[in-house]
């Protein structure tokens, strides 16, 4: 797709974009933009809510919030997942906040003692005879306001639009690149969050891209300098949607990104880098497979090939049902407009940005960290979020990606810069994803 399609349509809006490879900084400070994306974006996306195991038995609820709203999320039965604004139809007292159970099938007001059913129907209204006309109890207008859901993925995404088309419309091609890394089979490992000094785009688009390899991840180029490091081996192209969507193939060159080492000590060393970095994208399963494989005599261009042999014979053992190996298909992808996943073998780094209420210089950031987990896990305990976790209590990696966006934020409200330039083969991630909001805001 061209990132030029359709800029006439969507340039009316302040800040728009009208060359592509050019993004205007003050995307990611104008209060007036935040506004228009709080207006006309957020309402109107499929956006994640909330992880399937959040809310595992009936009754379950978890709070979701987006600029002003409070949206709670609930596992009406076993089959059915329900969304209704936080908002009593009384008073408008929030009925939950953070994560718990409504006992009895019932949603209870903590104000007045006015109670709903999970299908969101008015079941009770205290006094009601004496305290209130007919026209007050009216049951349709007694319903809890309610949002679209839909899932996929083993999340629970939410609209805000009625109107809007379904989940698995608005996932299109996205949804059959990402369906093989077995994202339903996943379980949490951790999650944190973290309070960035920085615009939600901005927090994202260090995701959207593998530019920044080489010079901010020591550990993942090996030290490696300027064109001793090939981004061409690492990152292959990408393919992006009309919907905003995208993801990144792997590169099919079989070259190694960094000059003078071989394949077994490269691939030796990324694993290690991203076990200590990230504790998330490569875990101890892996660790210990590889450690297995150092103590006999494999040559090294067969290394790679030998890892993923014992890797699968030891999840086959371990009732791990691993999705088959990666294709160029299943490089990382990003779900328009905040969600951002890195496969890696049977495990995943989910990255999602939101606004932090107003301020367009502020988000929230959330890493879940989650497995394909073993037959004898048992079941799942629900996820508690920690944080927000300080940048520097957070594995290295991490950190790295966080101060350099901080930094970003910093620079992009300075006077010696009113626009960022993109790359078209490094960053059509990010011009995609921008591409999308404009026509969000120009109502197209």
């Amino acid at each position: 797709m061209s990132p030029d399609h359709d800029l006439e349509a969507v340039a009316s809006h302040p800040h728009a974009i009208v060359d592509p490879k050019r993004v205007p900084a003050q995307r990611y400070y104008s209060a007036e933009f935040a506004r228009l994306e709080k207006e006309k974006l957020w309402p109107h996306v499929w956006q994640v809510a909330c992880r399937l195991e959040d809310i595992p038995e009936t009754g379950d609820y978890i709070e979701y919030e987006i600029n002003d709203e409070s949206v709670l999320v609930i596992r009406e039965s076993e089959d059915s997942i329900k969304a209704y604004y936080n908002a009593c139809r009384h008073r408008a007292t929030a009925l939950g906040n953070g994560a718990g159970t409504f006992h009895g099938g019932q949603i209870v007001c903590p104000y007045h003692g006015w109670r709903w059913n999970l299908d969101g129907s008015n079941s009770y209204v205290y006094a009601s005879k004496r305290g209130f006309t007919p026209a007050c109890l009216d049951k349709d207008n007694l319903r809890l306001r309610e949002c679209l859901t839909g899932t996929w993925g083993g999340m629970v995404f939410i609209n805000m639009d009625l109107q809007a088309s379904p989940l698995e419309e608005y996932l299109g091609g996205i949804k059959k690149v990402l369906d093989p890394v077995g994202f339903d089979r996943m379980r949490v490992r951790w999650w944190r969050h973290v309070i960035l000094p920085c615009n939600w785009k901005m927090a994202q688009e260090a995701f959207l891209e593998a530019y920044h390899v080489m010079q901010a991840h020591p550990s993942l180029s090996m030290g490696a300098a300027d064109d001793d490091y090939d981004l061409d081996a690492f990152a292959g192209d990408f393919e992006c949607f009309e919907e905003g969507h995208a993801h990144m193939r792997h590169s099919s060159s079989g070259d190694i990104p960094v000059k003078g080492m071989t394949k077994a000590e490269y691939f030796i060393q990324y694993n290690n880098a991203l076990y200590f970095g990230t504790d998330a994208f490569t875990t101890e399963r892996e660790m210990f497979v590889q450690q297995g494989l150092l103590e006999k005599d494999i040559p090294d261009d067969e290394f790679p090939a030998k890892f993923f042999e014992a890797l699968y014979a030891y999840a086959q053992g371990a009732g791990i049902p691993l999705p088959p190996p990666a294709t160029d298909t299943t490089g990382y992808g990003h779900i328009f407009p905040n969600l951002t996943f890195l496969p890696g073998y049977g495990t995943n780094i989910i990255y999602r940005s939101r606004p932090n209420g107003d301020d367009p210089e502020s988000c929230v950031f959330e890493v879940w960290a989650v497995q394909i987990p073993g037959a004898d896990s048992g079941e799942p305990e629900r996820p508690e979020l920690e944080g927000p976790v300080p940048v520097e209590e957070w594995p290295q990696i991490f950190q790295e990606d966080f101060q350099n966006v901080i930094g970003q934020q910093k620079g992009v409200r300075g006077s010696g810069i009113d626009e960022l330039i993109m790359s078209g083969p490094y960053e059509a991630m990010i011009i995609n994803s921008h591409r999308t909001i404009d026509r969000h805001l120009g109502g197209k």
